[in-house]
């Protein structure tokens, strides 16, 4: 009876979880594609004319694969299938010929340096530990509403130049704060290392980060998350899509608020057991709004794009300075505007950018008490930043060459009004950037081997500095026979222009602005070989990279704090990246970087010294596990030691190197057209006491709860 009951029991539970699917499949152009083969290992259906397929009574359990002659393979779960699916052309060769080229959203030129970091697969994790996970240098206290800004290791923060959907983000000569991008709505993250100005112009110095947000691909879904943490940290996001056949249209909402007010220790007090103190005045309450319009029709696409941000952010100061920051805050707006078209003739593709970006804000320290609350210390100064332009690009992609070439046009201004010192006042400054580039790629597919050559070029003129000439050229060889192998390498240049308050800052009497500066600039070249495949693979990198004009900040004979183009610098890395998946339930990652960054200044006594905040190595190491619908992953970080000024007289001068352990545990449940994601992360679970900067401590043991909740149609 018992087993006849149990029998019962699973047969009507495989009724109830079999789903009837029917969806749509088209290319990038949005045409529908014929004779798609949708299979799982059970049976197979074919799309019609208007790429239109149904799966009947499978599970949602089921891997479903699309398959066609001239596109990527796509492999997805039955419940996670769209309504409509995309297909990306792939390039397939049979017997040395190349029969289609491949054309996808990712905005920079596939070159043999670049990762593409993926965020669905790891949803659970900030955007700044995916790119701490791929051997970048992170910025800024690791909690809900700090500022966060990313490093090529050896180079300064200003130095990476971040995109939004292929438009650079960052101000001139100042670093971009990674968290005024939600990660709810990013889908994928282009990292490029070394200068590469040739694709981007000024900001390229060391690398580039181009954030792609996400894509509306169903019909309607709604998104609520909510996250619970350590620190009073809250915050919630919601969003919602839809599409039609023609139009595309999504709105998010996020609010999130935080204490941050962790326990920390002086450094000199990390060993004694009763020393701890809060670090209180951290309060950090944003709100974020975000809008995407699209229309398609045949081969024509739009897309208008809002980020805005709210944002109130108290600013404690360094921990030998608390008094002069007492309850010091800021606060402000940003907003960026982004309208894109393309249009697509045969093999030519022209695409067309508008960008605006413009950013107010207030800078308050006028809560000071005795003996600080004097001109000295007192400050309240309003910032107003914007940034205009347009691009415009013609693309032509053959069955084993791509080339494009267009123009760019870049307007920036800015004003800075002190409030308690008018004197200190600068008044509307502009920056005028205009600039034409090329850039190509030829790729040859010899039965079992790839052979590919990139190469661009930029000319970009201002109206402040002299004309620059940026270039790179790449190559890369690939054996896809049983054992996978390649090699390549990659040269290029690079710059950087100084930012508005490094050159017209009229200061006071301990720090002023210099009209005389000029242009950072940078030679990059690196080598790399790689073995294995995409699950298992070693990969070893040497990349070079020599500065020129850095720009420095020191004390002239007047005791004034000034910035100069005094600086050269030599950096050298060596980068070991691994993957292995031993079994079906464990991934294991690894990245190991040893770098050297020396002061290469002539005649200053900082000759041989090395680049302050510059780890001598940092690694990483995770291990992914997988069980049904649980992923956990465990992860280690070290970070070596770290000079803090640049005479380097005496080790007391040196951050001490750090070790952090996380846990991530994430469950994904899916129910008809719900998906329900609990999550937890443990950061720093052993409670370790480190700084990133002298007198910037960082939390112990912190912790994040959320719950993810979608529903798709």
């Amino acid at each position: 009876m018992n087993k006849i009951i149990l029998t019962g029991f699973f047969i009507s539970f495989s009724i109830l979880s079999a789903l009837d699917i029917i969806g749509f499949v088209f290319d990038e152009n949005n045409q529908p594609i014929e004779n798609v083969v949708a299979s799982t290992n059970k049976r197979a259906v074919v799309t019609g004319k208007t790429g239109r397929f149904i799966l009947k009574e499978i599970s949602k359990s089921d891997l479903v694969t699309f398959h066609k002659i001239g596109y990527q393979d796509i492999t997805l779960k039955a419940e996670k299938i769209p309504t409509k699916l995309v297909l990306d052309k792939a390039v397939i060769s049979i017997e040395g010929t190349t029969i289609t080229a491949k054309m996808n959203r990712e905005k920079l030129l596939k070159t043999p340096d670049k990762i593409v970091i993926k965020v669905s697969e790891n949803p659970q994790l900030s955007t700044n530990e995916l790119l701490q996970n791929a051997g970048l240098k992170i910025s800024g206290t690791k909690l809900s509403g700090e500022g966060q800004t990313i490093a090529i290791p050896g180079f300064e923060a200003r130095h990476t130049l971040v995109m939004l959907d292929g438009i650079p983000l960052n101000k001139s000569g100042e670093a971009f704060d990674l968290s005024s991008i939600p990660t709810n709505i990013i889908e994928s993250i282009e990292v490029v290392k070394g200068s590469s100005a040739s694709q981007t112009g000024s900001g390229a110095l060391g690398g580039i980060i181009n954030i792609n947000t996400k894509h509306t691909n169903r019909k309607l879904s709604f998104q609520a998350v909510q996250h619970l943490g350590s620190f009073g940290m809250n915050k919630t996001f919601f969003s919602t899509s839809g599409m039609t056949s023609k139009f595309d249209a999504g709105i998010n909402f996020s609010h999130s608020f935080s204490r941050n007010d962790f326990k920390y220790k002086a450094r000199k007090e990390w060993q004694s057991p009763d020393s701890l103190r809060t670090r209180e005045y951290n309060d950090k309450e944003i709100y974020d709004l975000g809008l995407n319009f699209g229309y398609n029709r045949d081969s024509f696409h739009t897309n208008y794009k809002l980020i805005y941000q709210d944002y109130f952010k108290k600013l404690p100061g360094t921990i030998q300075n608390l008094d002069w920051f007492l309850n010091s805050r800021i606060y402000g707006t940003m907003q960026h505007h982004i309208l894109q078209a393309s249009k697509q003739f045969s093999n030519y593709k022209i695409d067309t950018d508008l960008f605006c970006s413009i950013e107010k804000s207030t800078y308050d320290n006028t809560r000071l008490e005795p003996p600080f609350n004097n001109d000295l210390y007192l400050a309240k100064a309003e910032n107003l930043q914007q940034i205009r332009g347009a691009k415009s690009t013609v693309k032509y992609a053959s069955d084993q060459f791509l080339f494009d070439w267009g123009g760019d046009y870049r307007f920036e201004s800015f004003q800075y009004n002190e409030k308690l010192h008018p004197e200190q006042s600068i008044s509307k400054k502009i920056l005028e950037n205009y600039a034409v580039f090329v850039n190509s790629r030829l790729q040859r597919s010899f039965l079992f081997y790839d052979l590919s050559l990139s190469s661009s070029a930029r000319w970009d003129r201002t109206n402040r500095f002299d004309d620059f000439t940026s270039w790179h050229i790449a190559s890369d060889f690939t054996n896809k026979s049983t054992v996978p192998f390649s090699f390549g390498g990659k040269v290029g240049n690079g710059f950087t222009y100084p930012s508005f308050m490094s050159i017209y800052w009229k200061g006071d009497s301990q720090v002023t602005g210099n009209p005389d500066l000029i242009p950072e600039e940078a030679l990059s070249w690196q080598l790399f070989s790689r073995l294995g495949s995409n699950k298992n693979f070693l990969r070893l990198t040497y990349r070079s990279d020599k500065i020129d004009h850095k720009i420095v900040w020191f004390i002239e004979q007047n005791g004034k704090w000034k910035p100069n183009n005094v600086s050269k610098a030599e950096i050298s890395t060596w980068e070991i990246e691994t993957r292995f998946e031993l079994f079906e339930f464990m991934q294991i990652n690894g990245i190991y970087s040893d770098v050297s960054a020396i002061d290469k200044t002539r005649d200053s006594d900082f000759h041989g010294k090395s680049i302050i905040y510059t780890p001598e190595y940092t690694l990483y190491l995770s291990t992914k596990l997988f069980y049904n619908d649980f992923t956990g992953i465990i992860s280690y970080h070290l970070t070596g030691e770290q000079w803090t000024t640049r005479d380097q007289l005496t080790n007391e001068k040196k951050l001490p190197s750090y070790d952090l352990v996380n846990v991530t545990i994430n469950y994904n449940y899916s129910w008809k057209n719900w998906q329900i994601s609990p999550a937890l992360n443990a950061r720093n679970i052993f409670d370790k006491m480190y700084e990133i900067y002298d007198y910037v401590p960082q939390p112990g043991f912190n912790w994040e709860a959320s719950l993810n909740v979608k529903w798709e149609m």
